[in-house]
């Protein structure tokens, strides 16, 4: 999974999902959205606000566990500095 963000207004935060057709036919890339929504949704309070982010799906994510999917929003969440009170990189 990818992530881009960039700068919003003061507080406001925008999540979007893409999973393009190279991950499945339809019924997989609603249940691969699902999953990336719903491991973003706990995170939300916790996001920096001020930005705007889209979470970008790679086949990959056909065969991953929801755990998986978790980490690597937390992991790309951490790597871009947007978690509150969050000092690791």
């Amino acid at each position: 999974m990818v992530m881009i963000w960039t700068n919003a207004p003061k507080n406001e935060i925008k999540i979007g999902f893409s999973v393009s057709k190279k991950v499945g036919k339809a019924v997989v890339r609603n249940r691969a959205r699902r999953r990336i929504r719903e491991a973003v949704r706990v995170r939300i309070p916790e996001i920096v606000p001020g930005h705007r982010l889209i979470f970008v799906a790679r086949p990959a994510i056909r065969d991953a566990s929801f755990q998986e999917i978790t980490s690597s929003v937390d992991r790309l969440l951490r790597q871009a500095d947007l978690i509150k009170g969050d000092e690791s990189v």
